[in-house]
């Protein structure tokens, strides 16, 4: 079985232009990005750029320390890992991120093993978020992406690469996998300037930022995400069943109920088994947490993703 991971990867971004060559620890961020990611258990890494002469820079630092790289549409990412599929055919395709670049290798390994050994469609860490984000791994059968691109028509689900595939829960087996703690708010992305300070700054403080471990990351980095809410507040849980994904509530630490959020179709629902004093405050949690989610479409109320997660 054949597995290549695929990092998307261009210098345009609203927030912070050309972030994926900005400096990170002395060297470009793509750079450190795939070298932490040398060892990761796959048969290839490859980045997927766009045909812009923009992104000329991107395959200019790949070639420098022969990473392949693919170019295709500019905003049609989906059509860009076709692309990857016909350079580089595979049985599945790990996705990653350029804007991610603590990416561990450890991490892309526990995904694969948790696919194979699943017989998943759709594998991640990010439906059920326990890993800081940053770490974001994906691994997608490459039939099953095959059938995205042929039938996707909806922007986000041509812009973010899976959304066809995890909005389908009724069609293909999603399987998640967690860190063990709740993580998933630490920030490890780079969308804006102050997010590169911030990686800058915990990358200054590793003695070696290409092999260090997520957890001896987490360690270096401290944990700078505070609860807004300490009297009660929301944990992701993985609860066996892969159509759905669900919050654990909890006030003061003690457990007190649950809400699931179902899909189907890109079709939503939320349920609680929360009692009534507190079930808004719980739903609002899960909203919150669920803002840049891309997995409904509409919840059944026919209310918008945006409207009702807002």
């Amino acid at each position: 079985m054949t597995d290549i991971a695929v990092i998307q990867a261009r210098m345009g971004s609203t927030r912070l232009p050309g972030k994926v060559l900005a400096d990170l620890g002395g060297r470009p961020l793509l750079d450190l990005m795939l070298a932490r990611l040398r060892p990761a258990p796959v048969d290839a890494v490859v980045v997927a750029t766009s045909t812009s002469t923009h992104d000329d820079p991107v395959v200019r630092a790949c070639r420098a320390v022969d990473v392949p790289v693919v170019r295709g549409p500019e905003a049609d990412l989906l059509a860009r890992f076709t692309v990857a599929l016909q350079a580089f055919p595979a049985d599945n395709v790990v996705r990653l991120t350029a804007d991610c670049p603590l990416a561990d290798p450890d991490v892309v390994g526990q995904a694969l093993t948790r696919h194979h050994e699943t017989g998943a469609d759709y594998t991640s860490n990010t439906l059920i978020r326990t890993f800081p984000d940053g770490l974001d791994t994906e691994v997608v059968r490459a039939a099953a992406l095959q059938q995205a691109a042929e039938e996707a028509r909806d922007p986000d689900e041509r812009e973010h690469v899976t959304p066809f595939i995890y909005r389908r829960p009724e069609r293909y087996r999603l399987v998640s996998f967690a860190s063990g703690e709740a993580l998933g708010a630490e920030r490890w992305t780079v969308d804006t300037p102050a997010d590169l300070e911030r990686l800058q700054a915990i990358v200054a403080r590793l003695d070696d930022p290409v092999a260090a471990d997520w957890r001896t990351i987490v360690t270096v980095a401290g944990r700078s995400a505070v609860s807004d809410s300490p009297d009660l507040r929301v944990e992701p849980e993985l609860d066996g069943e892969p159509a759905a994904r669900r919050w654990r509530v909890l006030r003061r630490g003690a457990l007190i109920g649950h809400v699931g959020l179902h899909v189907r179709s890109g079709r939503g629902s939320l349920r609680t088994d929360i009692g009534p004093a507190d079930r808004q405050q719980a739903v609002d949690l899960v909203r919150r947490a669920l803002a840049d989610d891309y997995q409904v479409v509409e919840f059944e109320d026919g209310a918008s993703a945006v409207d009702k997660l807002s």
